[in-house]
C-alpha cells in the first residue's frame, strides 16, 4: 500500500498504486511527508479538522501528491471552506493529469464540479477613472482583470479596501453566507482629498552658499592663519633684536659679541619671514572677503509639498499621505 493510497474510504480501489515523480523530493522529505500524512489521516478520523488540514498541507509541502491534495480538499470541505476545497481539488486534478493518473484526475474533477454549485462568491466593481487605484481583498491586492468577476471565497467575513494617491480610502467588511451565494461590493468614486481638509505641510525653500562663497570662506581663513603666523614671527624678531642689544656696546651698536651678532641675524630673518607672511595673509584675507560677498547664496531645489489627510471608514481609522516634487 502506497502513501496516500487510502485518502477516502470510498475511493480505496482508486488510490491503490499511487505514483510519485522520481528525482524531486529527497528520501528524507518523503519520509517526513509520509509521517505527516498518516497523522493527518488519524486526526481526520477523529474529526479534528483544523489539525488534520495543517498536517496535510505540510505533508504536501514536503512531497506534493495527488492523494494529499485530495485529502486536503476533503478536509477543508468538511470545515465548510468551500473555496479552499475547490482550489485543492483543482490542484489535485492538474497534478494527476501531469502524472497520467486518469482515475484520480476524474475523482478530483468530480469533487470539484460538485463543489462549484455550492460556492460562496464576492463580486467587486471598481471605478476605472481613479488613477493609481489599488483594491485589496482580505489584504491581497487584486488585479484589474478580476473586477466584475464573482470570485470564490470561503463563507465568513471578508474585507474589501480601496486606496489611491490623493483620495480618501474605502473600507468595507462583508459577511458571505454559505453558498450558493454572491455578495456584490461596489467601490464608489474615491473622493479627492483637498489640501485644506488635511494638514497641508509646506517646507520653506532653503538656500545654500554658492561655490564662490565657500571658496571665499576658505581663502579668508587661510589669510587669517597667514597673518597670525606672520605676527608670531614678528614678535619673535622683536625679542631677538632686544636680546642682541644686551650683547652690543651701548655707545657703538656695531660692536657686539659673537652671540649678539647671532641674535641680530636671527631677528632679521624672522622679521623678513613676518613681512612676507603678513603680506600674503593680508592678500588672501582681502580676496576671501571679496569672493564671499560676490558669491552670495543659491537656492536649493524647490521644496516638496507634502500632505497628510485622515481616512475614516467603517471599523477603521487611518491616514492618507503623499508628496509632490
Amino acid at each position: 500500500m502506497f502513501r496516500k493510497s487510502t485518502g477516502f474510504a470510498f475511493f480505496t480501489a482508486i488510490f491503490l498504486g499511487a505514483v510519485h515523480v522520481s528525482g524531486q523530493p529527497s528520501a528524507a522529505d518523503k519520509a517526513v511527508a509520509d509521517k505527516l500524512f498518516d497523522e493527518g489521516r488519524a486526526l481526520l478520523d477523529q474529526n479534528r479538522l483544523p489539525e488534520a488540514c495543517l498536517k496535510f498541507a505540510e505533508s504536501d509541502r514536503y512531497d506534493p501528491s495527488v492523494g494529499t491534495r485530495l485529502n486536503l480538499g476533503d478536509c477543508h470541505e468538511r470545515q465548510g471552506k468551500t473555496a479552499s476545497a475547490y482550489g485543492h481539488f483543482g490542484d489535485a486534478a492538474r497534478l494527476a493529469r501531469e502524472r497520467g493518473d486518469r482515475s484520480r484526475e476524474g475523482v478530483a474533477e468530480e469533487r470539484r464540479r460538485a463543489l462549484e454549485k455550492r460556492l460562496s462568491r464576492i463580486q467587486i466593481t471598481a471605478p476605472s477613472s481613479v488613477p493609481g487605484l489599488e483594491v485589496l481583498l482580505d489584504g491581497k491586492v487584486l488585479g484589474p482583470a478580476v473586477f466584475g468577476t464573482a470570485l470564490p471565497v470561503d463563507p465568513g467575513s471578508h474585507v474589501v479596501e480601496a486606496r489611491a494617491p490623493g483620495r480618501a480610502g474605502f473600507h468595507a467588511e462583508k459577511g458571505v453566507l454559505e453558498g450558493p451565494a454572491t455578495v456584490e461590493v461596489v467601490i464608489p468614486e474615491l473622493a479627492a482629498v483637498a489640501p485644506a481638509a488635511g494638514k497641508d505641510v509646506v517646507v520653506a525653500p532653503k538656500s545654500r552658499w554658492s561655490v564662490l562663497r565657500k571658496a571665499g570662506l576658505a581663502t579668508g581663513i587661510a589669510g587669517v592663519v597667514g597673518i597670525g603666523v606672520g605676527a608670531g614671527f614678528g614678535a619673535a624678531a622683536l625679542q631677538k633684536n632686544a636680546a642682541s642689544k644686551e650683547k652690543c656696546d651701548a655707545g657703538d651698536p656695531t660692536r657686539c659679541t659673537q652671540e649678539g651678532y647671532t641674535l641680530r641675524n636671527e631677528a632679521g630673518v624672522r622679521a623678513d619671514v613676518s613681512t612676507v607672511l603678513l603680506g600674503i595673509g593680508g592678500g588672501l584675507l582681502a580676496t576671501g572677503i571679496v569672493l564671499f560677498v560676490v558669491g552670495g547664496n543659491e537656492p536649493e531645489a524647490p521644496a516638496p509639498r507634502a500632505w497628510v489627510s485622515p481616512i475614516v471608514g467603517r471599523g477603521s481609522l487611518g491616514v492618507s499621505a503623499g508628496m509632490e516634487f
